[in-house]
């Protein structure tokens, strides 16, 4: 009986102490997020200027084996398009900003795979914007860096319509911005405290 309870004891200190359940936190260190979109009169692009991002990985031998927690939150009035004030305008009211300010998006699982520095996440998330959310499918690329960051990259393409957004229109509706846009983006994490 004494070693079934040794043996329960080791167990835990092994499950408490081991390396492949320990996670670090990572906080942003650079952010780059376009939507890039189409019209009837021309293509444009936007920049989100104000990029939050939160989450964990277990990192182990230089390689990510678990995500979670990672979290995106996008203030929609840090958009900004190079067409200028006008088209921001649009931007803002196709999303609601004034009862929906920030688009976010919450991590539920991913499928990794990969060698080497290099990982491909298959994601599955929730994305919440102009009020709606709809749970998304997304392959993010991941890659271990030398000093210990994490380099996230990853490209989704999305239809405004499913989430109840009217594609903005102007010049008496003359001009129509399709009802699809490509979301690219481009970030850099780095360790922050390790979780226990």
């Amino acid at each position: 009986m004494k070693t079934n309870k040794n043996h329960v004891i080791l167990l835990f200190l092994i499950i408490c102490f081991s390396p492949a359940f320990a996670q670090t936190s990572y906080k942003v260190k650079t952010t780059k997020l376009t939507i890039a979109g189409t019209s009837s009169l021309h293509d444009w692009v936007s920049e989100a200027t104000q990029v939050e991002w939160s989450g964990a990985f277990d990192v182990q031998d230089k390689k990510v084996v678990q995500v979670k927690d990672a979290r995106v939150k996008i203030p929609v009035k840090s958009i900004k398009s190079e067409k200028g004030g006008t088209m921001d305008d649009k931007t803002y009211e196709a999303f609601k900003s004034d009862k929906n300010p920030n688009i976010t998006y919450a991590f539920q699982n991913a499928k990794i795979s990969g060698s080497g520095s290099d990982f491909t996440l298959e994601t599955i998330g929730a994305l919440q914007m102009a009020g709606a959310t709809k749970n998304i499918d997304m392959t993010v690329k991941a890659k271990m860096l030398a000093n210990g960051d994490i380099q996230l990259t990853g490209s989704k393409k999305i239809n405004m319509t499913e989430f109840g957004m009217k594609p903005p229109t102007a010049v008496l509706g003359t001009i129509k911005v399709g009802p699809e846009v490509t979301i690219n983006f481009d970030f850099t994490v780095t360790p922050s405290k390790q979780l226990p």
